[in-house]
């Protein structure tokens, strides 16, 4: 984080805050900040300030709320916006300390991608998060088992270059 800021700042570039709500094009696509929430103080806890956002191209949309544990999925749920995405980036690794039951209610992903280093010292994904997916028919990608891999969209159809993990 603090490399990111001194190139920044060497390059003359200035911070956009992300604000909960803001909506931005790229392209064909659109992407709503869902998090961090308004008026919601995480201390220390660099986490939850994790930036959020949910990608709509065309029918398929996709969820990605970085580190975010508990609490800051509680404040993503209490606060009205519309979570429901093909695709969840499931948080901070695939850890138990996110990616709550409620979350996955709202988010109702088909596909949930998993971004972990292969036997990592942190154990993630943690088997109580790879459970609750599967419970859910959710069908899983994982970069600690499969690698690097890319999903693609048409606007309409989910291109995936590999099959599921499990």
């Amino acid at each position: 984080f603090e490399d990111v800021l001194d190139a920044m700042e060497e390059k003359n570039l200035s911070v956009t805050t992300a604000h909960q709500g803001d909506d931005y094009s790229l392209g064909d696509a659109g992407f709503t900040i869902i998090a961090p929430c308004e008026g919601k103080d995480y201390k220390d806890e660099l986490n939850n300030w994790s930036v959020g956002i949910r990608l709509v191209y065309g029918d398929t949309s996709f969820v990605m709320t970085g580190d975010a544990e508990k609490e800051a999925e509680a404040d993503m749920l209490a606060s009205g916006e519309n979570l429901q995405g093909d695709v969840w980036k499931a948080a901070h690794h695939g850890s138990s300390t996110s990616n709550t039951g409620q979350m996955l209610d709202a988010v109702q992903p088909t596909y949930a991608v998993i971004s972990c280093g292969k036997d990592n010292s942190y154990g993630h994904p943690h088997a109580e998060t790879l459970n609750k997916l599967r419970a859910a028919g959710v069908q899983l990608f994982r970069t600690d088992d499969q690698g690097t891999f890319t999903v693609t969209s048409d606007g309409s159809t989910l291109t995936w270059n590999t099959s599921p993990s499990d």
